[in-house]
C-alpha cells in the first residue's frame, strides 16, 4: 500500500468535472455555483428564472459556466438536460438537488393545490434529478448527488411549514435510499441540511408583503432566527455553498447516505 496522500489542493480541485445545481440562479444556489466554478468545475445554472447574469459574473471571475432552463416539476426536462450535457460534454459529474420552494400555510386552512405544489417541486423535483442524474453517473461510474435538505428534516420548529417539512423530511429519506442503490455502482448520494438562512426567498416567506417597513420586518425575522443560534449570527448562503463544495469534492469521498447539518449548532440546543 502506497503511503503517499493525495495534496489538499487535488481533494478540494473539480477541475474537468461538469457540475448541474438545479436553482442555481439566486440565493443558496447561486452560491454553491459561485463555489464550484471557483474549484474549476464546469457549471450549468439550472433555473426556471433568467441565470444569464450569473453565468456572466462566474465567467467574469475566470470561472467556466453556462446555463440551461429547468422545471424541476418535469420529468422531461431532467432527462433532456442530462442527455444534451452527456452529449456536449462526454459525461456528468456532479447534480446538486438545489431547487425549491419555501411557502408558509395554515395546515388548516391550505389548499391541495398548495400542498401539491410543493411536494411536486421538492421532492418529485429531487426524484427526477436524481433519477436522470444518477442513470448518466452509473454508467460511468462514478459521480455525485447533492441534495439541499434543511434543518426541519430533523426537527420542526416553526408554524405553518406542513408542507415543506414533509418534503424535507422525504428529501433525507431519499438521501440514504438512493446511497443504499447507488454505491455499489460507484455513486455517492448526500445531503446538506441548512438552517434559515439569507436569502430573499427565505425572507419573502416569513414577511407580510404588505407590512409598510419592509426593511424593518426582515431585520426582525433574521434578529429571531439569530437569537437561537449558538454562534449568534444568521447563516448566509456562502456558509452552505462551503459545505456543498466539501460535499462534492474528494474530501468526502468515503460520506453517502448522510445528511450534514450546516445550522451554527442550531440542531444541538432547540
Amino acid at each position: 500500500m502506497s503511503s503517499a496522500l493525495p495534496s489538499l489542493a487535488s481533494l478540494i480541485d473539480l477541475t474537468g468535472r461538469v457540475a448541474v445545481i438545479t436553482g442555481g440562479a439566486a440565493g443558496i444556489g447561486r452560491a454553491i455555483s459561485q463555489r464550484l466554478a471557483e474549484a474549476g468545475a464546469r457549471v450549468v445554472i439550472a433555473d426556471i428564472a433568467e441565470a444569464e447574469s450569473v453565468v456572466a459574473e462566474l465567467r467574469e471571475r475566470g470561472g467556466i459556466a453556462e446555463s440551461a432552463h429547468l422545471d424541476v416539476t418535469r420529468e422531461n426536462d431532467h432527462l433532456e438536460l442530462v442527455r444534451r450535457i452527456v452529449r456536449h460534454e462526454g459525461r456528468l459529474d456532479i447534480w446538486v438537488n438545489n431547487a425549491g420552494v419555501y411557502p408558509v400555510d395554515s395546515a388548516l386552512d391550505m389548499e391541495a393545490a398548495r400542498w401539491r405544489y410543493v411536494m411536486q417541486t421538492n421532492v418529485d423535483g429531487a426524484f427526477f434529478g436524481a433519477r436522470a442524474a444518477g442513470r448518466a453517473m452509473i454508467r460511468a461510474g462514478r459521480g455525485v448527488i447533492l441534495n439541499i435538505a434543511s434543518t426541519s428534516a430533523f426537527r420542526v420548529s416553526s408554524d405553518g411549514v406542513s408542507h415543506y417539512a414533509t418534503s424535507k423530511w422525504a428529501l433525507r429519506g431519499l438521501t440514504q435510499a438512493l446511497a443504499r442503490e447507488f454505491g455499489p455502482r460507484g455513486v455517492r448520494v448526500v445531503g446538506i441540511a441548512p438552517v434559515f438562512t439569507r436569502t430573499d426567498q427565505a425572507l419573502r416567506a416569513l414577511v407580510d408583503p404588505d407590512e409598510p417597513d419592509l426593511q424593518a420586518a426582515e431585520m426582525l425575522v433574521a434578529e429571531r432566527y439569530r437569537s437561537r443560534v449558538p454562534l449568534r449570527r444568521i447563516a448566509e448562503p456562502d456558509d452552505i455553498a462551503r459545505v456543498a463544495l466539501f460535499a462534492v469534492s474528494d474530501l468526502a469521498a468515503y460520506i453517502t447516505g448522510s445528511v450534514l447539518p450546516v445550522d451554527g449548532g442550531f440542531l444541538a440546543v432547540s
